[in-house]
């Protein structure tokens, strides 16, 4: 648009209108892969649109507020939901701006206003299961959790055994509904560059008897609280009419930091703690991962690992897993504050069958992957209200 503007500018004088201003604005931007005519001009491409008709761009980002209960320590609140997609503002009594006078109260529309009552199978249906249908469908999606430090991002997404986040229930009716066509344990694995591959039957048990995980006592799993958190009311749900039968499809999951502009692995394996490093391990940082093209042109984090699971509970281990890594320090606001962006992403891989329908297609260009990735962020506050400072902050 830049250069476009500098052209117009130093260009004889000749008025245009405003809606040929734009056109060819719009076609400077939608001319990247093509090579502009020899005298300079940019002509738009003819479209077969009807006149007088125009179609509503579907908007790529929807956003959605959700208002968390006061606590006992708080007196009022100055956020009221007055619909279901109007916000508004109002200062404290016991603010400066209240007691002068010289106030007004704002107003903020989003997509879909959730009230403090609003349960977390309200927030599921309205946010999360469009989502989970795009996933089983091939399609990507992301969410955010964005707020302040103990506004209830990690509830909202995660939740408590007795009341599930986004994810567990996310997580619930992707296996409910893969759960007759799902495919063996290591029929597909990662290729290290962003896609998978595909091995027989036999060359998937022989992996797996290589690969063999360490059983866990029933003392250790009674000790451990990640495993006794798994004792959860499951989402009963599956998204019908959205699978091919004729394929199978498989769930990779991969767990992500981002900490100080550096991208590091919660799942990787290490040799010692790498948030808490002694001091013969000082300089053994852990490393940081950069971001790659593959041959899609989709970015991705290389090296990181990606785990197959088989069922919700299996996810869960390996989200605990990584939440035992996550940088957290305590803050004013919180005892506990994730200082750092974490990125959960859950993976589809689907491929066809033989011909015989007893294993998977070997053909690696029929695979297909989809994802969905739940982001939270750290807490958004301004750096007074927690008393942070040095590398924290």
């Amino acid at each position: 648009d830049f250069e476009f503007w500098r052209e117009l500018a130093s260009a004889p004088r000749k008025r245009k209108t405003i809606h040929q201003r734009l056109v060819c604005s719009r076609a400077i931007m939608k001319s990247s892969k093509g090579k502009a005519p020899a005298n300079g001009t940019i002509r738009p491409k003819k479209t077969t649109q009807t006149p007088g008709r125009r179609e509503k761009p579907k908007d790529p980002v929807e956003v959605y507020c959700r208002l968390r209960p006061l606590k006992e320590e708080e007196i009022e609140s100055c956020a009221e939901a007055i619909s279901d997609t109007v916000l508004q503002i109002t200062p404290p009594e016991c603010s400066l701006a209240y007691k002068s006078g010289h106030w007004n109260g704002t107003q903020h529309t989003f997509k879909h206003m959730f009230d403090a009552n609003a349960g977390q199978k309200e927030i599921f249906d309205t946010i999360g299961f469009p989502l989970v249908e795009d996933l089983l469908q091939g399609k990507n999606g992301l969410l955010f959790a964005y707020g302040i430090t103990n506004s209830g991002k990690t509830y909202t997404m995660t939740g408590e055994p007795d009341q599930a986040g986004i994810l567990p229930r996310s997580l619930d009716v992707i296996f409910n509904s893969i759960a007759d066509v799902q495919a063996g344990k290591c029929v597909f694995r990662s290729d290290g560059t962003n896609g998978f591959d595909v091995f027989t039957e036999a060359e998937a048990r022989f992996e797996q008897q290589r690969n063999m995980p360490k059983k866990v006592s029933a003392r250790v799993r009674s000790e451990q609280p990640e495993y006794s958190d798994l004792l959860r009311i499951p989402e009963p749900r599956r998204v019908e009419h959205s699978l091919d039968e004729d394929n199978s499809y498989t769930v990779f999951v991969s767990y992500i930091e981002i900490y100080n502009n550096y991208v590091y692995d919660l799942l990787e394996e290490m040799p010692f703690d790498p948030i808490k490093p002694n001091m013969a391990s000082h300089s053994r940082l852990p490393p940081s991962h950069i971001l790659r093209e593959d041959s899609n042109h989709q970015m991705y984090v290389s090296g990181a690992t990606e785990v197959e699971v088989r069922s919700t509970e299996e996810a869960f281990e390996v989200l605990y897993k990584g939440q035992k890594r996550r940088r957290v320090a305590h803050t004013t606001l919180n005892q506990e504050s994730s200082r750092s962006h974490s990125v959960f992403t859950v993976r589809l891989v689907q491929a066809p069958l033989d011909p015989s329908g007893e294993e998977v297609l070997q053909d690696k260009s029929k695979v297909v992957s989809s994802q969905l990735s739940l982001v939270d962020l750290a807490g958004s506050e301004r750096a007074s209200r927690t008393n942070s400072n040095g590398e924290r902050l």
